[in-house]
């Protein structure tokens, strides 16, 4: 065949470029918006659609560029999302031939001078169109001050005119810009739908391929239709017109999904040999370490979704019985095996090795899974004994005994009292006063109850107590607590009580501070816990471990009435 007779090849990225919305696949979301805008007359003068490479963010704006001025075959058409193809604007646009759809990439004309050219020509009317539509592909290139330049012509352009922004880069758009344009989001092209649109072209190309070659092909590209198609062409050459899962996997450098699935199975079983004898014939066939990694974490993020309960429609044919029996291994040992899969990818990099890098990984991975999980080994134990410990709970401390209540004090030792009495108030208790308190723990309820947080830890971490009657306490200090602290409490107290009181600090030692008595109960529950035989156990399978919290938990078996003198170890909170 002589070079006038022979057709230059158009590949299939540009041989399918769609060419109607219907034909527009995995944007259902901006198709039926710009329907029902076109249906209703609100389509906007301006807007940016945005998205990874490949997803039709280029062939949408072509797409509304011909709806816009679609005339219809017999001139009298209107705008439509469905551009008849035939009319004069329909096949000018297709061929980047229309004097009024002018389009041009952002990464070349990037200056100011590039955007006085466009506000220059928005101010004439289309030539021959129903609409002057500009059309800027990869928006975000445009410098500052073409942007700027920009900004009073895109909020009030003229009604024949339109501008259609496309990018990948949404956040380098300035907001000055986005707030003038209705913004679409291209979403990715689920593998599923590219698996039968890649099938629907190979059947158009007399292309044999088996479904697993375009599983393999769907999961490269990433979601991106551009992408996949571009790699089928890549495919079907190397294997003339003929993909096979092996081929396919070369052509790649990614191992076969029956490599992965082999490694992974076998791994997550224990089987460390036949887990490194599936990664030896992967290898020997050019894959990747990375590419095997990069599969086997996909498997497992696969397998998690699916063992949480996530549907599993997006889920590629000859995965689903793989990801099903991977999901029987449980969230816990999946979730070990992608924190260690993760880390391993990031290693990869860094060896001198990645092979034998990559055989240390699974290695690991195989080892980890002969190991119990938390939840395997507490139902492996024996359930803890129902022997009640009666260590004071650290919540509730007991209340020390006043060391002395008489009112005999030998005044000539102690320091001035600090003395209030609310005005016109009788010494007696009064109707509606709160109850006086009668230990320590009941003074901080009554200041927590009023509020005086502050002043509550304080008596906490600095109060002693040397004896307490009705109307007197006295007290010694501790720590290095404020100096008007004694004064302060015999105010407030006077206030909350509505009686006078006489706060006096005494050199006698006292009783504990609160924060004593509960650092010294807890450390009673704690001793307890560990003596316990089911804790016991726990430390003998889990070496180093320590127990960091107590959490008492609440029981419907246990007496109310002894529930503070009873220590649970149901919800104790270790770490190793």
């Amino acid at each position: 065949m002589n070079d006038t007779t022979q057709q230059t090849y158009r590949v299939l990225a540009r041989k399918y470029r769609p060419e109607t919305f219907s034909e527009l696949i995995g944007q259902d979301a901006l198709v039926r918006t710009l329907s029902n805008a076109l249906t209703l007359g609100r389509l906007a003068h301006a807007f940016v659609l945005t998205g990874v490479r490949g997803i039709g963010k280029t062939s949408t704006a072509r797409l509304l560029a011909k709806g816009l001025n679609c005339i219809g075959t017999d001139g009298s058409g209107g705008p439509t999302l469905e551009p008849c193809g035939q009319c004069e604007p329909c096949l000018a646009i297709a061929s980047g031939r229309h004097v009024d759809v002018l389009e041009m990439d952002a990464a070349s004309h990037t200056g100011v001078d590039d955007a006085r050219e466009i506000i220059e020509g928005v101010g004439y009317r289309p030539v021959s169109a129903r609409y002057k539509i500009y059309i800027i592909d990869e928006v975000h290139m445009m410098s500052k001050n073409a942007f700027n330049a920009l900004l009073k012509t895109l909020e009030e352009p003229p009604d024949a005119v339109k501008f259609i922004f496309a990018t990948t880069e949404i956040r380098k758009v300035p907001v000055t810009i986005l707030s003038r344009c209705q913004r679409y989001d291209l979403r990715r092209v689920p593998a599923v739908m590219l698996v039968d649109h890649l099938a629907s072209i190979c059947a158009k190309e007399k292309i044999a391929a088996r479904p697993e070659a375009l599983a393999m092909i769907a999961r490269a590209a990433e979601g991106s239709v551009r992408d996949a198609l571009s790699l089928l062409d890549q495919a079907a050459a190397m294997t003339a017109d003929a993909l096979t899962p092996e081929m396919v996997a070369d052509m790649l450098g990614r191992p076969g999904r029956s490599d992965s699935q082999a490694v992974l199975t076998a791994a997550l079983a224990g089987d460390t040999t036949t887990a490194l004898t599936a990664f030896a014939n992967a290898y020997a066939r050019g894959a990747e370490p990375e590419m095997l990694v990069a599969d086997l974490l996909d498997l497992i993020h696969l397998a998690s979704m699916h063992a949480a309960g996530a549907p599993s429609d997006d889920l590629i044919d000859s995965d689903k019985q793989t990801v099903f029996d991977l999901a029987d291994f449980g969230i816990a040992r999946l979730g070990r095996a992608w924190q260690l899969l993760l880390k391993g990818h990031g290693e990869l990099t860094h060896a001198p090795d990645s092979a034998a890098s990559c055989e240390m990984l699974i290695i690991r991975l195989a080892h980890a899974a002969l190991m119990p999980t938390p939840g395997d080994i507490l139902q492996k134990l024996p359930t803890a004994p129902t022997t009640q410990h009666t260590a004071p709970s650290p919540k509730t401390p007991p209340q020390s005994a006043p060391a002395e209540t008489s009112t005999q004090a030998k005044h000539q030792n102690e320091a001035p009292a600090a003395e209030t009495s609310p005005p016109d108030q009788p010494e007696t208790h009064a109707a509606g006063q709160p109850a006086m308190p009668q230990s320590l723990i009941d003074i901080v309820t009554l200041a927590e109850a009023n509020n005086e947080m502050l002043l509550a830890a304080r008596i906490r971490n600095h109060v002693r107590l040397v004896g307490l009657q009705q109307g007197r306490l006295e007290i010694a200090l501790t720590g290095n607590a404020p100096d008007t602290l004694a004064g302060d409490l015999a105010k407030q107290l006077g206030q909350w009580t509505g009686q006078r009181w006489l706060v006096s600090l005494s050199d006698k030692d006292g009783a504990k501070t609160l924060a004593e008595d509960a650092a010294e109960a807890a450390a009673k529950v704690h001793d307890a816990i560990t003596m316990d035989p089911l804790v016991t156990k726990i430390m003998a399978v889990f070496p180093g471990a320590t127990i960091d919290a107590i959490t008492p938990a609440a029981s419907p078996e246990i007496d109310p009435q002894n529930a503070d003198d009873t220590a649970s170890v149901d919800d104790e909170e270790m770490s190793g």
